[in-house]
């Protein structure tokens, strides 16, 4: 099992070769790409994204480390047209193509959110959604993974406990339903805490062979934290229990964003040091 990092944080900070460098002297085997949040004058999406893509897996072989996952981005709104002529999908179109030519296996892509006057629409609009995605992840060789996602309840200042995707029946039901050809499933493990499914739970709960990628994150069941493992409220010994009973044989994928953000850059080494070295004890729980 290799041990991966979200890559988001570093990159932006330190920019794409020195981020890759210090994953790999910390200690990782792979990056998780995140192709969210790029302001509007950045190249990685732009009408070079092929060449860009390239310059990455370049350095990614540099420095011995691989891109086991990606996560697109998620600016699509309803009713928005889910085609070339929206700049937005455009982009989530590039974020697949340039995600596979970097090696991703998978490439997480949102569902979209509904109105609340068109929930009753969500599976059908979302299934259209994500089968009209499907020819451009079979040409870039990648499998789209969908992610079980919360939602907040404005109203009320908290997260709902109806979330989007939020049981494992849910996800393993859409997942099959779009077919595992070009499709797989994501289990984000503070998404589930925060929804209302104990993440050991919600491993357990799916259909065997759909999990294939994982977002690694701590939470304090109250709100999506994105810290490190142990460093909050989920039972860590039941998680890895979870994930060796249910056969998982993807990677471990830290998405701990929130985490890695309030360290100076002279801390960033040994702040990512010690994270690989939580990843390893856990790799070391699942696999033995």
């Amino acid at each position: 099992m290799r041990l991966s990092l979200e890559n988001y944080i570093l990159r932006n900070r330190f920019g794409e070769e020195e981020a890759i460098k210090m994953a790999k002297e910390a200690g990782f085997d792979a990056i998780d790409y995140s192709y969210y949040w790029l302001d509007e004058n950045s190249e990685i999406l732009g009408e070079n994204y092929l060449e860009y893509a390239k310059n990455v897996k370049k350095l990614l072989e540099k420095y011995g480390l691989v891109c086991n996952q990606a996560h697109a981005p998620f600016d699509l709104k309803y009713d928005d047209n889910l085609d070339m002529s929206n700049e937005k999908y455009l982009c989530l179109v590039r974020s697949i193509e340039a995600a596979g030519l970097i090696g991703a296996e998978n490439i997480v892509v949102h569902t979209i959110h509904m109105p609340e006057n068109s929930e009753k629409g969500f599976w059908e609009y979302n299934q259209n959604f994500y089968k009209g995605l499907a020819p451009f992840a079979q040409k870039a060789g990648i499998k789209i993974a969908v992610e079980n996602l919360f939602c907040r309840d404005s109203k009320r200042q908290c997260i709902s406990r109806q979330g989007r995707l939020a049981t494992p029946e849910m996800l393993s039901r859409f997942v099959k339903e779009l077919g595992t050809d070009n499709f797989s499933a994501c289990i984000d493990l503070g998404h589930a805490a925060i929804s209302g499914t104990e993440p050991e739970d919600f491993i357990c709960g799916m259909e065997k062979g759909l999990i294939k990628a994982l977002h690694v994150q701590d939470t304090d069941y109250l709100d999506d934290r994105h810290t490190i493992p142990y460093a909050a409220k989920h039972n860590w010994q039941n998680i890895t229990r979870a994930l060796k009973d249910y056969g998982y044989s993807g990677d471990l994928t830290f998405e701990t964003l929130k985490f890695i953000q309030g360290f100076p850059d002279k801390l960033m080494p040994k702040c990512l040091e010690f994270m690989a070295s939580i990843g390893r004890y856990l790799i070391d729980l699942i696999e033995n």
